[in-house]
């Protein structure tokens, strides 16, 4: 670096006096001419002399690559020692940014390595690294017992020997061997028996890493919906005509089938597919991680399928996919002939307990995948659907509803099966099974990371990495409680990916650039309107009283203005697109009182009565962008991290995520199921039916049907638990219509100047387009608490 600025600084002196010099040279040459193109060349060559290593480096990769013929080989090894030999020196310095993904495949096999050797640590590590020219594929080697680098180029292979003899280790060896016949003491010429091969000798929990190249085929296999990710491996037709041709000249084939029978062959754990722009198209590489099981042994043969045998954890699981999605591919059957999973309805386990059993199959020819064989068993399968990418990302990621005064009506015992909407917080009462539910994948996504983050971080990291799964959703920045890790992606691929489906690895993989747009929309609002610094004081408040004089002088004012309530809150265009609330839920509140005075009722008793600082994280949450330690759930305090930690985080292991909707889960799961179910305001959605009853003879309306299917699944006595807008609504005929004994737990009075808790109303969507990035804001919404128990 001395040396190159050195070179720059006399280039540029001598381009300062460069009419002096030219005049001075002319003296000689008797040329003004000639003498400014001798200067100039002078000054460029001891410019470009500070980049002479990396010209020579450039020069030495294209003559090797585009110029040089391969002549006459009749072999693979001819042809690879004929292109790598010129060039073996300075391979790694130029496939750094060609070959992208070998440094993430290394960490996400490290950090599955490590899990094992954890779980085992007397059990032997063998590394083959098949093709590993040049040795840079490692990891520390002293934590393998023994290492081979298999390849088949000389000159590459001679390049990695020099290394390890510099580092002096003894438990490496190269050999210079076919990969598909090699013998233990490539460029691989046919790929499919390499695979066969590998299949055979690697053990049943032996870890097979793989970073390629690839073109995708036109249409996707049915097993792309297993593994996830089905947009973004697909190439386009220029891309995949381009590169399937170009490497066809260094006779390598890209033949999409090198995928498709790796990924048959082997159940893949790990994936992510990514483009590096390179010359105006897209080069495609492909990171898996699978083991050797393959479509023909039983999963429950598998020894990581032990442990949840013995914890009735997911009982006896194989792939499927949720009966609204069967039934809707079932109606497009007739026009894509070519797919053939065949999926079918949930069926209870017989090897499990009836209660809290699950089973979603899927045709034998499909293998299973990393939703059955992962270290943690939290998500329920299910097959990547269009469907889903209609939600780009979460709506929600933390509770809205206060546990301190729920629990004390809830009261959850460690026998009771829960189904509940799927968010981000944790529960302390450690029921036997708590079954979360959300159609948006993107919501498990979150709680999955939630969960491989107490498993997997220390209580700092997972401090720092909180408020990706809360508000900001910025994962490179922010994340948990204090809201800044610059270092997501490290703790991503080394530390949480054993335990996340690949699914959710793929999410957050490629959403570490999600920002709360709506969220700086407010900032900017509150920065415009004069009231961010009085907000912040009110957050930052010592006292209660002092918290009350900021909000009745300075904020109250202006949120809670005759302006404000008359041309936004009772709009009913901006009740929905910002703030969420559709016509038929502000039909519910509206029969009762105003838009005006129910705004009032939900935000007077916080601002005067529930100090923010000290005890109301919520309203902290929502206007500071992050928690404080004073000031957070208790899964976020240390004593609360450390106790879902404890056993090897046993406590985590009653959840169940679901990614389908309420009544499918609920007839998956089957009579007499649950013993709690929490539905929040679900039902202030649907049209009022007892006002306006469906005629007569036609069938229920969807939510007695719904409410017919909670009493199937619930046991006797049974509890539903729901939130409503209004003090009385409508529905409550129909859960007594179908046996239910309905109990108002609380109301938030009109007029009523204290909270009924902490939150006193419900975090809602400020954007309501699938389109976009959602972001959680503060609206009032809950006015009421009902449970309805079954007779």
């Amino acid at each position: 670096m001395a040396s190159r600025m050195l070179m720059l600084g006399a280039a540029g002196g001598l381009g300062l006096y460069f009419r002096p010099l030219q005049a001075q040279l002319t003296t000689y040459t008797q040329h003004a001419g000639m003498s400014a193109w001798l200067l100039g060349a002078g000054i460029a060559i001891i410019a470009l002399s500070g980049f002479a290593r990396e010209l020579v480096t450039a020069w030495t990769f294209a003559w090797n690559c585009f110029f040089q013929p391969l002549g006459k080989n009749a072999s693979q090894e001819g042809r690879l020692n004929r292109f790598y030999q010129g060039q073996a020196a300075i391979y790694d310095k130029t496939r750094s940014k060609l070959l992208r993904g070998r440094s993430t495949m290394l960490k996400l096999s490290a950090a599955h390595l490590r899990e094992q050797r954890r779980k085992n640590p007397n059990k032997r590590l063998i590394w083959l690294d098949i093709g590993g020219g040049t040795g840079w594929n490692y990891f520390p080697i002293k934590d393998f017992d023994a290492v081979y680098v298999l390849d088949l180029c000389g000159p590459l292979l001679e390049v990695s020997r020099k290394r390890f003899e510099a580092r002096g280790w003894k438990n490496v060896q190269c050999l210079l061997q076919d990969a598909t016949h090699f013998v233990l003491p490539d460029m691989m010429p046919d790929h499919l028996t390499l695979l066969d091969r590998v299949e055979r000798f690697l053990h049943p929990s032996g870890l097979f890493s793989v970073c390629d190249f690839y073109v995708s085929a036109r249409e996707t296999t049915s097993v792309a919906g297993v593994i996830g990710d089905v947009t973004s491996r697909q190439c386009s037709w220029l891309t995949r005509w381009f590169w399937l041709h170009w490497f066809e000249l260094d006779h390598v084939d890209l033949h999409p089938s090198r995928r498709q029978y790796l990924e048959h062959r082997f159940y893949v754990s790990l994936h992510t597919s990514r483009r590096v722009d390179t010359s105006s198209a897209n080069q495609a590489y492909e990171i898996d991680a699978g083991n050797t099981i393959s479509a023909s042994p039983s999963p429950l043969l598998m020894p990581t399928l032990s442990r949840q045998a013995s914890t009735n954890e997911i009982p006896d699981l194989a792939l499927g996919v949720s009966a609204a999605l069967s039934r809707s591919r079932s109606r497009s059957s007739a026009s894509k002939p070519k797919q053939r999973v065949n999926r079918a309805y949930s069926r209870s386990s017989d090897n499990s307990d009836k209660s809290d059993s699950v089973r979603i199959d899927i045709a034998p020819e499909v293998q299973l995948s990393a939703f059955h064989y992962g270290y943690r068993h939290w998500r329920v399968p299910y097959i990547d659907d269009p469907v889903h990418h209609e939600f780009r990302t979460f709506t929600y990621a933390f509770a809205w509803e206060d546990p301190r005064v729920d629990m004390e009506h809830l009261k959850i015992n460690k026998d009771d099966s829960v189904l509940c909407i799927t968010s981000g917080d944790a529960i302390d009462a450690q029921p036997r099974r708590i079954h979360t539910v959300d159609f948006n994948p993107c919501q498990g996504h979150v709680l999955e990371l939630k969960l491989a983050c107490i498993y997997a971080l220390e209580y700092e990291d997972f401090w720092l990495v909180y408020e990706v799964a809360t508000l900001t959703q910025r994962p490179s920045l922010q994340l948990f409680g204090e809201g800044r890790h610059p270092n997501f992606r490290e703790l991503l691929d080394s530390k949480l990916s054993p335990f996340l489906t690949s699914h959710a690895y793929q999410y957050w993989r490629k959403n570490d650039h999600i920002s709360g747009h709506a969220l700086r929309l407010a900032y900017w609002a509150l920065r415009i309107t004069g009231m961010y610094s009085s907000v912040h004081k009110m957050c930052a408040a010592p006292t209660l009283e002092e918290q009350r004089r900021i909000w009745t002088s300075r904020i109250r004012p202006i949120i809670l203005s005759a302006f404000i309530r008359k041309v936004f809150l009772a709009n009913p265009i901006f009740q929905w697109n910002s703030l969420g609330v559709p016509i038929n839920q502000a039909r519910v509140f509206l029969k009762e009182t105003t838009t005006s005075q129910f705004a009032i009722d939900a935000l007077d008793p916080i601002g005067l009565n529930s100090h923010v600082a000290k005890d109301n994280y919520f309203y902290q949450l929502c206007l500071e962008a992050k928690y404080t330690k004073d000031s957070c759930p208790l899964y976020l305090t240390r004593e609360g991290f450390e106790k879902l930690k404890q056993n090897d985080g046993a406590a985590l292991d009653c959840f169940r995520l679901h990614t389908d909707s309420i009544m499918n889960v609920m007839n998956r799961l089957g009579k007499d199921s649950l013993t709690i179910a929490i539905i929040m305001d679900l039902q202030d959605w649907f049209p009022n039916t007892v006002d306006s009853p469906p005629a007569p003879g036609s069938k229920p309306c969807e939510l007695t049907q719904t409410i017919r299917t909670l009493r199937n699944a619930l046991k006797p006595n049974g509890r539903v638990f729901f939130r409503s807008a209004g003090q009385e609504p409508w529905y409550l005929e129909l859960y007594r219509r179908e046996g239910f004994k309905v109990e108002c737990i609380h109301k938030r009075p009109i007029g009523g100047k204290i909270p009924i808790d902490r939150v006193n109303m419900r975090v809602l969507r400020l954007a309501a387009s699938f389109a976009t990035p959602t972001d959680s804001f503060a609206s009032p919404r809950y006015a009421s608490f009902y449970c309805a128990t079954k007779k």
